[in-house]
């Protein structure tokens, strides 16, 4: 099992915790470390700072030697796709192919409305996406791009320089049976939240079912799961870490017992090494952490320590 983290930039990070937790994401073995695309808080009122998303990815290219970095997620409706394309071509080159692009088709209808974006219904997102994904893909591999759709369009467009790495590095999330195909038609890997080992193997599930309509092997699609980074070597270290979640995000658990019966993985080391077994034996591929308290970075050491990154 690879793990990787999620850093939200929306919420107050900084540039010193950005680069020593790229540091030791870096140095400890981690699979990749991403950062979330916003201009504001999840809670749209709270007055914290945001770190634009693909400044961030940039210097995170220039300052990390191994680490898989992107965005988790980039949402089309105010992500172009050529631009999108070329910032990520850049800094693949620029990392020898160590760039990830998380599409997604925005959710946060408050925080489009407070900065001047449209949108629209689910139906229209989705169908902006499945135009953005074809656009990205096809200047990725190198073909001249003529399209004219209901968002994009586009006369004999490239891109050059080429990537380092051939096919497109997309990570594309979602659930429903659209956003399950469009994973089986242009994703690398598929990523859901916030969900139970037993949920995650059901829509794993549905994902091989859109990989046969499309005509795809299962198994070159990867699967993984983003969900809050909980571990202590004891029932207090990791109820205190659950208060460190919930003084970002209200809405967690509060408590190891609400944890637990909310199927989110977490807990001491051994419950999490349990969990992480039977994620793998849903189909996981990889776990994306959700770091959620950067001031502590102790719990990345623990993560190694534990021995949970030789998977």
């Amino acid at each position: 099992m690879r793990i990787a983290l999620l850093l939200e930039s929306q919420e107050g990070l900084t540039w010193p915790q950005l680069l020593d937790v790229a540091s030791r994401a870096d140095e400890c073995g981690f699979d990749g470390l991403y950062v979330s695309d916003h201009f504001g808080s999840v809670d749209i009122e709270a007055a914290r700072e945001v770190m634009p998303a693909w400044t961030a990815i940039a210097v995170l290219a220039a300052r990390t030697r191994r680490i898989r970095i992107g965005s988790l997620v980039s949402p089309v409706t105010w992500r172009h796709p050529v631009d999108l394309c070329k910032q990520a071509i850049a800094l693949d080159l620029l990392t020898s192919g160590r760039i990830d692009v998380g599409f997604g088709a925005a959710w946060h209808g408050a925080e489009h409305e407070r900065f001047g974006f449209p949108f629209p219904e689910p139906a229209k997102r989705v169908t902006r996406l499945a135009e953005a994904l074809e656009v990205f893909s096809r200047l990725w591999v190198g073909e001249e791009v003529t399209v004219s759709g209901e968002y994009y369009s586009l006369l004999r467009a490239s891109v050059l320089p080429r990537p380092a790495t051939p096919k497109p590095p997309v990570i594309l999330g979602g659930e429903g049976k659209a956003m399950l195909r469009l994973a089986a038609k242009y994703a690398k890997e598929w990523n859901c939240f916030y969900k139970t080992p037993e949920e995650f193997g059901q829509l794993s599930r549905r994902l091989d079912d859109a990989c046969d309509e499309a005509g795809r092997d299962r198994g070159s699609v990867g699967r993984s799961l983003m969900t809050p980074l909980l571990i202590g070597r004891t029932d207090r270290e990791v109820d205190e870490r659950i208060l460190a979640n919930r003084a970002v995000f209200a809405g967690l658990p509060g408590s190891r017992a609400e944890w637990r019966s909310s199927g989110f993985i977490g807990g001491t080391v051994e419950e999490l090494r349990e969990q992480l077994g039977s994620l793998s034996e849903a189909g996981a591929t990889r776990v994306i952490f959700e770091h959620i308290a950067v001031e502590d970075p102790a719990i990345l050491e623990l993560v190694f320590e534990a021995g949970l990154l030789s998977g």
